[in-house]
């Protein structure tokens, strides 16, 4: 269950806002408390000055006679005005001689005041009337006592007034400081939060390119700042880390090409000792067998069986030899003369004798040949019997017909740097060819330019089971008889011998193509 929690900007103003609430009771509280002093100061200063006057207009006998004549009239005027309640005054005796106004009787303050010629001033319990006290003299001596009333009810009314206002100003002003205190907030404070909890997720879901910027105060600048230079950090370290997984990759692949090439190297050590040991115990009594079958057959023309047989003796034989060298073929390093050659005349001279030779009945023989510079340095026999191998595979693989595309073409880019259609399988000499075996170097530091020979059939193809095996020695699809499973791992092991590299691209039903690229010789 999700625990419920305020957001930052909402617990922040509900703070503010308790603050300036106490903050405007305790102000209107001072402010309620220090008008309420200045009123009745001021109201004690107003009864003071109209007591005075009052006292200054009564007659120096009025003590006795009661007759307040100027007086009167002051009390007539006084009690036009909202404020006026009464005035009251009493001789020495403490009797009443006037009064004007309501009917509030002698009290005992004004008796005190009789006795004791202070003056004083009195607030009302309800705190709606003041009331002023001054003894009358003449001559020195207390002949009687005045009380003024005055009503404090308008003048709080108006101190009510003045607090509504205030509270209506305070309102104003809360709403006010509220409504800029949110957006100051927001900009602050809570849009870089959310910036970084945004940045946060995003490093969260694999995105460390990801930064923040650094605005508001200088705690949200640094805090931001922190973040960014975390990213980074963490940026590094996951470069590092994918540094340190290719490098092992790499060291795996490399490794891995290693172990290819070792068990390569013992596969061709093997059979060289086994060619070698082949050719020794085997082809001398061989073309002892072959010869011999010849004579017998010369002396035994004119009776067919045993002709026949003997035929078939010599025709073995010859399957033996040839087996024998192309073991020979495979092992023994190349000891032709390597000189220039144009492969593209060469090319053309191949398909010219196979097709003398009838190879290709039945076969229609398309070639195209573009390349600029054709010049390759290789052996002129081992490179032809590169392209017979491979223009007699493509005859085995249509025999009802077909047709049979061979062209050239000039290409910059590395062979592991070109791409075949990806609906079909593409396999290079060793496994992972295009992921970086290819090694063979032509001339030392120069960086090579390099020509493609593509040779397409529209056969059969090769199945998905046996693509990866075409180029090991003695694997062969062909019916007993008819092949050794040499061929390719022969052409193979002469293209690269040139610095060369040779792919096969096929599908089932969808024809095969073998591309061979080879250094060129660079021009001047």
């Amino acid at each position: 269950m999700t625990t419920f929690r305020f957001s930052l900007t909402f617990a922040i103003l509900a703070s503010l806002s308790c603050l300036l609430v106490l903050t405007w009771l305790l102000l209107s509280l001072i402010s309620f408390k220090i008008a309420e002093k200045d009123l009745l100061m001021q109201k004690s200063e107003e009864g003071r000055i109209l007591l005075a006057s009052f006292l200054a207009l009564l007659p120096e006998d009025f003590a006795g006679k009661g007759n307040a004549g100027a007086a009167h009239q002051f009390a007539l005027r006084l009690s036009a005005e909202k404020t006026f309640r009464s005035i009251l005054v009493i001789n020495a005796e403490g009797r009443e001689v006037y009064r004007s106004g309501d009917n509030t009787g002698i009290d005992a303050k004004i008796r005190e005041v009789l006795k004791t010629g202070s003056v004083s001033v009195v607030i009302s319990g309800s705190g709606h009337s003041l009331s002023r006290y001054a003894p009358l003299r003449q001559e020195g001596a207390i002949v009687g006592a005045a009380r003024l009333t005055l009503s404090l009810a308008p003048d709080y009314e108006r101190l009510s007034r003045s607090s509504h206002m205030f509270l209506a100003y305070f309102l104003l002003d809360f709403i006010l400081l509220l409504g800029l205190g949110s957006y100051l907030l927001s900009r602050l404070i809570v849009i870089p939060m959310r910036r970084l909890l945004a940045a946060t997720e995003k490093i969260a879901a694999g995105d460390l390119a990801c930064r923040v910027p650094v605005p508001g105060s200088e705690e949200i600048a640094l805090l931001a700042e922190a973040f960014n230079g975390m990213v980074e950090a963490l940026r590094r370290k996951k470069v590092e880390v994918e540094e340190h997984i290719l490098s092992l990759e790499r060291i795996n692949r490399e490794l891995e090409t290693a172990r290819e090439e070792t068990i390569r190297s013992e596969k061709m050590a093997s059979v060289g000792l086994l060619a070698a040991g082949t050719a020794h115990e085997i082809g001398t009594p061989l073309s002892a067998i072959m010869g011999y079958a010849g004579i017998l057959r010369d002396e035994l023309s004119g009776d067919e069986e045993k002709e026949d047989y003997l035929r078939r003796i010599q025709d073995d034989a010859g399957r033996i030899d040839r087996i024998v060298r192309g073991l020979l073929d495979y092992a023994r390093p190349s000891s032709g003369e390597l000189a220039e050659v144009d492969v593209d005349e060469l090319l053309r001279e191949t398909l010219l004798m196979l097709d003398g030779q009838g190879i290709f009945r039945n076969i229609t023989v398309i070639s195209a040949f573009e390349s600029t510079f054709s010049h390759v340095f290789a052996d002129r026999h081992e490179l032809q019997q590169v392209f017979t191998n491979l223009f007699i595979n493509a005859r085995d693989a249509m025999p009802d017909g077909g047709t049979l595309t061979v062209r050239t073409s000039r290409d910059d880019p590395k062979p592991e740097e070109i791409r075949e259609p990806q609906e079909k399988a593409i396999r290079g000499r060793r496994k992972d060819d295009f992921g970086g075996a290819f090694r063979s170097s032509f001339i030392s530091g120069i960086e090579k330019k390099y020509m493609r020979i593509v040779i397409h059939d529209t056969g059969t193809g090769i199945a998905p089971e046996n693509i990866e095996r075409i180029f090991d020695p003695f694997f062969t699809t062909k019916d007993p008889g008819k092949g050794t499973g040499l061929g390719l791992a022969v052409t193979a092991r002469i293209i690269d011998s040139l610095g060369g590299r040779i792919t096969v691209a096929s599908a089932p039903a969808g024809g095969t193509t073998f591309s061979v690229w080879l250094p060129v010789l660079q021009t001047l």
